[in-house]
Parts: C-alpha cells; structure tokens; sequence
C-alpha cells in the first residue's frame, strides 16, 4: 500500500485501510471503508475533513511503487525455500520431487511479479542472518523475473529464469561458516572453495534441468570484460540468464546487511552497478534494470543535504535518482513540488531515506508565537530537537482556526470556554484531530506539550474559574493523543 496526500487523490484508487476520524460526539467515527474506490465526491469528502492523506492500494501495473508485501505471505515464502534447500542439504541428493518443488515456487513468484504485480521489482524484507540465502535467492529470483519481463522474455523461457535465479546460490549452503562469515580477506584456498559454488550446484542438478537453467546458474559471476568467475568467459559467450541474474543478485546483495557488513543504500546499489556497465554486467541487460528498479518510491520519506526531511511525489523515469519531492516543514506541512532534475535545485541531494522524527512537541515551547497572549519562549532542550530534525512543532489550537493573540481558555463542565463565556470546544477539538492526523502521518509516537493548557496539559490544567487555580486532569489533545497510544510528557517532565 501508499500513503498518497489527499491534493494527489485520483479517481479510482482504492482505499487499502478503515478512514477512522475522531469527533467532538463520540471521539471516533468511520468515514470510509477500507477497499472502497475512490471518486471524486468522496475525494472532496476527505478534503473537506481536512484530513492530510490516505493510504490507497497500489494496484498500477506500470507505475513500479512499492506494495506492502503481507507478513503471511513472506512467512509461506520463506517456509517452502527454506524446506526445498534443506532437504537438498540434508539429502545430499537430487530428485525428481525437488524439482517439483522448485518449479511450484517458480510458477508462483512469476505469477504474483508478472501477472498481479505484487513483487515486481519488489523484494520481500526478514531481518535474519540465518535466513540470508534464503531470502537473498527468494529476492534474486523475484528481480529476476522483473527484468526478464522486462526484456520480453515470455512463458517457459521466464520460468527457465525463474529456476535458474531459485537455485544459483544453493551451492552455498555446502560452504563452511567459517569462511562465509570471514571478516578478513578469503586466502587463496578459501576464494576457490567459495568461487566453486556455481560449478557444485550445477554438478547436482544437471541431469534435472535444462541446458538454459545449467549455463544460467554456472554464469552469474562472469564479467562481462572477463575478469568474473569460474571460466572468465566475456560478452556473448556468457549466457543471457547468467548476465540477468548476475545484476540482481548484486543488487539484491548490496542492499541487504551480512555478517560483516551493512546494505548499501538503492541508491548507492543503483550507482553501483551503472558505474559497472560494460565491465561487469552487460549494456543491455544493466540499463533495463536500471530504468525498472524504483529507488525512491512514491510516498517515501527521505533525507537532504540541507538538513532537511522530504517526501517523494513523482518519479523522474531518466534519472530516478532526482525525483519531485516535496519538502516537510517544521510544522509537518509540506512544500510545494521541487524537482531536483531542475537546476535551480542542483544543490539539493538526497543522503538517506526515511526521517528522523520522533516527537510532537507545542510550537510554544519553540519560541513560536501561538501561544492565546501572543508570545513564545524558548525550551533549549526541545527547540534542539526541532532543529535536529527529531520533532514537529504544533499548535492544536491554530490548528483548530483559533487566532493568535486570543482570549484565555480554560476547560469547564466538559467544554472549552474562554474569559468571555464562548464556547470553543469544537475549535480545540479540531486542532486535537489534526495533531493526530500529523502523528499518525509520521509514525510518531511520542509528544512533549505545554503543561496547564487546556490543549496540552498531560497531569493537571487550570479549573475553568479563571483564577489561575490548577487540578489534576489532561487537555484535549492529550487526552486524544494517550487514546491513540501516544505517549504524552510535559515540557516540565522532559529531561534528554
């Protein structure tokens, strides 16, 4: 699935979750179902409710964004690989009923990449050293397919890839640990026994598979220069298959973490193997990869040289390094759309993905001047965190339409009243929603706010008399946000 802010809703997308608004009657309503396509009445509908975006399925054969793969289905995955590679290592023995096995999970991934587009270009993440082979061929294969589909390459010939990318690393799995793991240098006796591992897998299973599948999986580390292993073979002499998953399976290494490493970034991955078109991988082959790996997706979240967060909109198809994003603010609204393939935005790079947020925290206490007199003061300890890129700033009630300066408010009788008797419930309640709505965007489950306020108080709040007499109790945004759990502490408390 994809968050998509609500200005970039298009007809026809289809809400992946429950829209869940909460209100001022009885805190939580259901505006939409999950699933529900969307037009645009309904679009209007959640504009209207002020509501920052939604998450839509992602069901675009052609745009390449990344779905959520679901964890069950991963788990299957990875139960049925795992059960075919050890039966071959327990067995020491090939057959027929392997083979079987391997060729049931081709048939599936190429249905689930090419036909219902779930995988394609996509990769399924577990965060197990002793899974790595599995997943790293899983991946490979999955890549694999992608490209082949890519180039044209239809039915059997796709699955004949297919097998080739399911087995090229199973060999492996006949490698001691202790020269897998190996922090330093192979020696020269170790780089062999590790460089044999095509010739091995392909000495098991030759009377099994074809022609197609043997030069495939005993291929994918030649070079295309010649300096790859084991034969050192160059250009054409190197099977198509071979140069397919000779890509993938470095991509798919680059970006995964290892004993004795940390992934490369995509972007990094990316850059990699562009800088090694024509020596290590083939032009053709390199360059369809290339244009069909996303490296940013659409509705990610990634970091700038300017000490900034970000958030993708659009893709560049030439360079998908230099995408449209939109930059988030201090106060977690957005930018307009900055093309960084512009020259004006030259200077602007992209260092990392996702952000760094971790707080909510009252603009107040930032020296921003929302508070209801017009004045701010500064927090050094939680102003640093604003500047660090750790926190938003809010104001629930400017949030809400309230104006600054304004009068004082203070809760009485379960209402938000001011000095002059208004009632201004509903304002504080808005502004609650949309401190929410600015959490649940960014995944923040913390917040730090100004004790005593009718918004913001986490353990006591003034009376309602105006006397500045205090009780205990929580504003309305606290109360809201510890609902939603949301850990809430007061600038008094906050101690980092």
């Amino acid at each position: 699935m994809l968050f998509v802010t609500s200005e970039n809703l298009k007809p026809d997308m289809v809400l992946a979750l429950d829209l869940t608004l909460y209100n001022k009657y009885n805190f939580k309503t259901l505006l939409l179902k999950g699933g529900q396509s969307l037009s645009a009445s309904i679009i209007n509908k959640i504009i209207s409710n002020n509501i920052s975006g939604v998450y839509v399925k992602n069901d675009d054969a052609h745009n390449n964004l990344y779905d959520k793969i679901d964890d069950e289905y991963e788990g299957r995955l990875l139960t049925r690989i795992k059960d075919i590679f050890y039966k071959y290592k327990l067995n020491s023995t090939v057959d027929k009923k392997l083979i079987w096995d391997i060729e049931d999970l081709a048939d599936d991934l190429i249905r689930e990449t090419v036909i219902n587009r779930t995988l394609y270009y996509n990769t399924l993440t577990f965060n197990s050293y002793d899974d790595y082979y599995f997943q790293h061929c899983l991946n490979t294969c999955i890549l694999s397919i992608s490209l082949g589909d890519s180039l044209k390459i239809k039915g059997n010939m796709l699955k004949n890839l297919a097998i080739a990318a399911l087995l090229h690393d199973i060999g492996m799995l006949e490698i001691p640990e202790e020269i897998i793991c190996k922090k330093d240098a192979l020696n020269k006796k170790e780089l062999q026994v590790m460089r044999y591992h095509p010739v091995k897998t392909v000495k098991e299973f030759k009377a099994f598979i074809s022609n197609d599948i043997f030069r495939g999986i005993i291929n994918h580390h030649e070079h295309v220069d010649g300096t790859g292993y084991p034969y050192g073979l160059t250009g054409v002499r190197i099977h198509r298959y071979g140069k397919i998953i000779a890509v993938c399976d470095s991509y798919q290494a680059l970006t995964t973490d290892f004993y004795y490493r940390k992934a490369s970034s995509k972007a990094q991955a990316y850059k990699y193997i562009a800088e090694n078109i024509d020596t290590k991988f083939d032009l053709a082959v390199a360059a369809a990869f290339l244009q069909g790996i996303t490296i940013y997706p659409v509705g990610e979240y990634v970091r700038l040289n300017i000490n900034r967060a970000a958030v993708v909109c659009k893709n560049n198809e030439r360079i998908p390094l230099r995408p449209i994003i939109r930059i988030i603010n201090r106060d977690g609204t957005m930018s307009g759309e900055i093309d960084l393939m512009c020259e004006e935005n030259r200077r602007i790079n992209i260092t990392d993905t996702g952000h760094s947020y971790e707080y909510i925290v009252s603009s107040c206490l930032c020296g921003e001047k929302t508070r209801y007199d017009g004045k701010g003061f500064i927090n050094k300890k939680i102003k640093k965190l604003v500047d660090d890129n750790r926190a938003i700033m809010v104001c629930p009630e400017v949030l809400g339409g309230m104006s600054v300066p304004r009068l004082p408010c203070e809760i009485q009788n379960g209402k938000v009243i001011n000095i002059a008797s208004d009632n201004k419930t509903d304002h504080f309640v808005d502004g609650a929603l949309e401190v929410l709505n600015i959490a649940n965007k960014y995944g923040i489950k913390k917040a730090i706010l100004k004790e005593k306020s009718p918004s913001c108080g986490s353990s006591c709040i003034y009376d309602g008399t105006f006397t500045k007499k205090l009780i205990p109790g929580e504003g309305i945004t606290t109360r809201l946000l510890r609902l939603n759990n949301i850990e809430v502490m007061s600038d008094e408390e906050f101690t980092e």
